[in-house]
Parts: C-alpha cells; sequence; structure tokens
C-alpha cells in the first residue's frame, strides 16, 4: 500500500541533532525539526530524495514513534550509499514512495535487519 498520491516536498526543513543512535546501529540518519513535516503525513517508512547544499542523494525515511527504543516521534532519513562529513542547517525533501508502517521489534538487532531491507527497498524505488 502507499498512501502517497503523488511525492511531498519540504523544502528548507532545518536539521537538528538527534540522539546518535542511528550511527550507532551504523545507520547514521538526519533528523528533521517536527514542523517541517506536514500534518496529514502517516507515520510510516519511505523512499526520499533529500538535498543538500545543492546535491540531492537517495535516502531512506522514518516518521513516527521509535518504539524499540520507547521513544517520541521523529523525522529522520538516512543517505543512501553516502557519507555525509558535514550537514547544513537546511535540507529540501521529496518524499516519493511509502514501504511500510513503523512498527516495533523484539531488539535493536532486529530493527537493524529490518532497516537494511527498508533501504533496499528505497534504493530500489529510487532507481526505477
Amino acid at each position: 500500500m502507499n498512501p502517497l498520491k503523488s511525492p511531498i516536498l519540504l523544502q528548507n526543513a532545518k536539521v537538528i541533532a538527534g540522539r546518535g543512535r542511528g550511527k550507532g546501529l551504523g545507520i547514521p540518519t538526519i533528523n528533521i525539526d517536527l514542523s517541517a513535516v506536514p500534518k496529514d503525513l502517516e507515520h510510516g517508512i519511505y523512499a526520499c530524495r533529500i538535498t543538500l547544499a545543492g546535491k540531492t542523494y537517495k535516502g531512506a525515511m522514518h516518521y513516527g514513534p521509535r518504539l524499540v527504543f520507547k521513544d517520541s516521534v521523529t523525522f529522520e532519513v538516512h543517505i543512501i550509499d553516502e557519507a555525509i562529513d558535514s550537514v547544513p542547517e537546511t535540507a529540501d525533501i521529496e518524499i516519493v514512495g511509502f514501504i511500510r508502517p513503523v512498527q516495533d521489534f523484539p531488539n535493536p538487532e532486529a530493527l537493524v535487519e529490518r532497516i537494511r531491507r527498508d533501504i533496499e527497498e528505497a534504493r530500489a524505488m529510487l532507481s526505477a
């Protein structure tokens, strides 16, 4: 199921500091201030493109609560196949496809395994 009828564009979304969990799991993310998120966007995992300082990258995006960690809602993007040394203060994000709803996992290892599959699915969507 893809709840997106057309791509959603967030322009000049404010980049904020995260807790570093993604980096600790080997899947670093760029965290976006929740005020940039459209109110009608469903929680879930999405394929996206993220533009930082004029360069566009493929991304896998999570929007929703971090259930494994019993933590609050976040909006974060993992950049696929690229390492970013310096993140600017703002980002443009084009959300192009829904991958799955947010779900809980029994432990962080199971979460990482699923995230890796989500990244593969996002890569395929963005390459089509």
